[in-house]
């Protein structure tokens, strides 16, 4: 029922609600980048593991034949899940407005981001990956610890400028410390042995962490930021 092309129509009985219309219409890239965000929308829903491909066609409503010109095997319909999820929350405007940002404001602004992550069904899922997927998982760990350094350099340097952060700072050091904690608790086993919420922990290693680099005048203005957000 569908046509293995470029570009593909797909034609649906009457009591089918159809996926695709006029997919003529649309370039092959857009395709592909709609399918994954279902395909995203799916594994949270259901969880990764538990999804098959034959579940990803019947959600989709496209035959196995179609999925396979745009995914290799399971392994590569997951990596592709993944970068999205990634590209969607690492746009590249926004990095670009974080640097802009006052360097403390641009740290507490990474811990809400963070938080947010931990609040959905992300971690679930990272889970299975590690255990079912793990090239895929090494890669996206890989990214993710490219990603933190680069821009917690730059937000430090610009701390240092600022005069919030101290100028003596070994930043290796420190960040390699920082991204070490943030990435243990992304850990999937570690999910379900935390004792204690994990919004509170986020903040607590955040706020640590900060009060650890900063100078006066940096503690002086984290602590105004941390009353306003008490009350």
């Amino acid at each position: 029922f569908c046509t293995p092309r470029k570009r593909f129509l797909y034609i649906s009985f009457p009591w089918e609600k159809p996926y695709y219309v006029h997919m003529i219409e649309k370039e092959n890239s857009q395709v592909k980048e709609d399918m994954i965000e279902d395909i995203s929308d799916l594994f949270l829903k259901y969880g990764l593991r538990s999804t098959s491909m034959e579940d990803i066609c019947t959600h989709l409503k496209i035959s196995k034949k179609t999925l396979y010109q745009f995914f290799a095997n399971k392994d590569d319909v997951v990596e592709q899940v993944m970068l999205q999820r990634r590209n969607n929350r690492r746009v590249k405007e926004d990095i670009e407005n974080l640097l802009q940002q006052n360097a403390l404001e641009a740290l507490l602004l990474i811990r809400d981001h963070v938080i947010s992550d931990y609040s959905s069904r992300l971690p679930a899922n990272m889970f299975d990956i590690k255990k079912y997927h793990p090239e895929v998982y090494e890669k996206i760990l890989q990214l993710d610890v490219e990603f933190s350094y680069t821009t917690l350099r730059k937000l430090l340097n610009n701390g240092i400028k600022s005069g919030y952060f101290r100028k003596d700072l070994h930043l290796d050091i420190q960040i390699y410390l920082f991204t070490k904690q943030m990435s243990f608790l992304g850990e999937p086993e570690m999910i379900s042995s935390i004792q204690y919420p994990m919004n509170d922990i986020i903040s607590t290693i955040m706020e640590n962490f900060i009060r650890s680099i900063s100078t006066p005048k940096g503690i002086s203005e984290l602590e105004k930021r941390v009353k306003i957000v008490e009350k």
